[in-house]
């Protein structure tokens, strides 16, 4: 079993604000980094300087992986390489956010101790990444490049959520995972789509390389399955030619709209 230890204010009575920020930071930066929308529990709560374990539920296949997801891919930024290709500009901005809470100056004074993320497997801590100013500025200069503007985007539905806010996730024929947001009037009909292949209408966000990772959707249609295979047109109209071969049929018509 894999969990994620969030430690706040190390060493010192924890500052609730900060806590319960960083908490919601970390939340957001899981659910960007997840496939499809997770349950996420809190298995472990220990008081004094603030340490929470968040799990996934028990049962939920593969959800362990953006646990190992987050801290791996801050590893990366700790070591000045570039960002992990799965890392959208909204997973980025959710870990620049928990970076920067965790480092803030609050009203108590004095610079806190660095918040740290450490994975638990089987009872193991890995090796603590500290979420430091330096890993902030960072994150602030790796800030990808996104652009905004209605359009549609194609994909399976493969996971939906409404505990925490109305969210999806849609497959893409890439095989990446836009997230998608929709108000409460497409809650039956993405219900209904689950595991279908859909068109999803409404506001796109790319990234610099033009792949969309986020739509807030304003409809939805489901795609027909079609009923013959390019396989099962196969000399279905074997006059199609009118008598000519191949290459007189092309000839003759190469050039017709």
């Amino acid at each position: 079993m894999t969990d994620l230890e969030l430690t706040v204010d190390e060493g010192h009575m924890a500052v609730a604000d900060r806590f319960f920020r960083a908490g919601t930071d970390l939340l957001a930066l899981l659910d960007e980094l997840s496939d499809a929308p997770v349950k996420w529990e809190l298995s472990e709560l220990r008081l004094g300087s603030a340490v929470a374990r968040i799990s996934p539920p028990t049962g939920a296949p593969g959800a362990d992986g953006p646990l190992a997801a987050v801290v791996d891919g801050l590893v990366l930024v700790n070591d000045g390489s570039a960002l992990p290709d799965s890392w959208t500009p909204d997973a980025v901005a959710a870990a620049r956010k928990l970076a920067h809470v965790s480092t803030a100056v609050g009203e108590e004074g004095g610079a806190p101790a660095p918040a740290k993320l450490q994975l638990v497997v089987d009872n193991t801590m890995s090796a603590a990444v500290e979420l430091t100013a330096e890993l902030a500025a960072r994150l602030d200069d790796l800030q990808p490049f996104e652009r905004q503007m209605p359009g549609s985007v194609r994909g399976r539905l493969v996971g939906l959520n409404v505990s925490r806010g109305n969210r999806a996730s849609l497959r893409h024929a890439s095989g990446r995972v836009v997230r998608v947001r929709f108000s409460n009037d497409l809650r039956n009909q993405l219900k209904d789509a689950m595991f279908q292949d859909v068109e999803l209408m409404g506001d796109l966000r790319q990234d610099g390389e033009g792949r969309v990772f986020h739509v807030h959707a304003t409809d939805v249609r489901v795609l027909a399955k079609p009923s013959l295979k390019w396989s099962d047109l196969y000399g279905l109209d074997p006059d199609v030619t009118g008598g000519l071969s191949v290459a007189d049929y092309l000839e003759a018509t190469r050039g017709e709209a």
